[in-house]
């Protein structure tokens, strides 16, 4: 009977366990048989090798007359989301701890907006978001830096998800506030991250010139994270193409944005940027050829290629996602552009589906738009 993740153990237990069973002068199975535990667990209570949960630590300590010692041993961890509500509630009390809890509390709604998309996350996180600012505001001059460094991340997290849900103006202000904030906390890669993301707000706008700029902004650094810099030189590739460039200019970025993605291989990832996987920058390089496929059918095969390969290798988290059902329907771009209008609606139908599991207008509206241009074609 291991302990939940969320117990607090101390060390000292097993030590204790087996002196107050000693001291009574009971074996490991007469003390298994009053508890009702067998006597392999109780030894392995006893060396460390499973931790007691507080139901199981009472139990010992009333079997053995332990008068509270054993069971004050064991705690129940606070969840990350009372860990940051206590913060809130005792302003004076905001340290590293709370910083902590703010960080698995965010990497549980990153988690979660990979399996069931942006919209159904937005209310929690906005709730979160509150308590953000106010620890940030009430944070003392020691513990700010790690605050605000915070702070920047679940700014940047908003801002996403505003770009995701098509809400422009939560997404500015986020990403704003993000800015501003890694800006103090003097976070290079989070500070590349935030201008790669107002690159993609941007290229949603249509404003391809800013989405350039900002792609370039983001990768201009080379003390930011190799994979950070393969993404920013990647979609500022995708903003040529959809710009219409010329191919050569196109390629050439999306050369350098491929030998940046190889270089990031086995380099650990940031808390923003665990996606940067191989399969995502497949996708990614993928959807800048199906750009240039437009006019060029070796591009397009090279599309097909790089589409088909990422979108298998998605994990099975991101499989329900909306930006995984956007990645389907490039791919389904690119199968039409191939003639293979067949295989580009079954495509479009699993794009469609995600749509409607993760109540993403946006994701619905690119099914749709592709949907009318492939029945153009015909």
């Amino acid at each position: 009977m291991p302990a939940p993740t969320r117990t607090i153990v101390d060390p000292r237990f097993g030590a204790e366990l087996r002196q107050r069973r000693e001291d009574r002068g009971l074996t490991l199975r007469q003390l298994g048989v009053a508890v009702s535990y067998g006597k392999s667990l109780l030894h392995q209570l006893e060396t460390g090798r499973t931790r007691p949960t507080v139901d199981v630590a009472v139990r010992l300590d009333d079997a053995l007359a332990a008068g509270g010692a054993l069971a004050a041993l064991v705690a129940d961890m606070p969840s990350p989301e009372d860990r940051v509500l206590y913060a809130a509630r005792h302003p004076r009390r905001v340290d590293h701890g709370a910083v902590d809890a703010l960080a698995d509390l965010l990497a549980s709604y990153r988690r979660l907006e990979d399996s069931i998309g942006s919209t159904l996350v937005v209310d929690p996180v906005r709730v979160q978001l509150d308590t953000v600012v106010s620890l940030l505001r009430d944070a003392g001059h020691q513990v700010r830096p790690a605050v605000v460094d915070m702070a920047a991340q679940w700014a940047q997290f908003a801002g996403w998800l505003g770009i995701a849900t098509g809400d422009d103006r939560a997404a500015t202000m986020w990403l704003g506030r993000a800015l501003q904030w890694s800006t103090e906390a003097g976070n290079q890669d989070l500070i590349a991250a935030v201008l790669s993301f107002q690159g993609h707000q941007a290229e949603g706008r249509g404003d391809l010139p800013t989405m350039i700029g900002l792609s370039g902004a983001a990768r201009r650094d080379d003390a930011v994270h190799t994979a950070l810099r393969a993404y920013s030189t990647g979609q500022g590739a995708r903003g040529l193409a959809m710009a219409n460039a010329h191919p050569r200019e196109v390629v050439g970025l999306l050369s350098e944005a491929a030998d940046l993605a190889k270089q990031a291989i086995g380099q650990p990832l940031s808390p923003w940027g665990y996606w940067y996987t191989p399969a995502f920058f497949a996708v990614q390089q993928g959807i800048v050829w199906r750009y240039l496929g437009a006019r060029d059918d070796r591009a397009n095969d090279r599309a097909l290629r790089l589409l088909t390969a990422g979108v298998a290798e998605a994990s099975e988290d991101a499989r329900g996602s909306d930006w995984h059902g956007r990645h389907l329907v490039h791919l389904a771009v690119a199968h039409g552009q191939a003639g293979d209008a067949s295989t580009a609606r079954q495509v479009l139908d699993e794009a469609r589906a995600i749509a409607d599991a993760t109540a993403s207008r946006a994701l619905a509206g690119q099914v749709t738009e592709a949907v009318r241009r492939l029945s153009a074609t015909r």
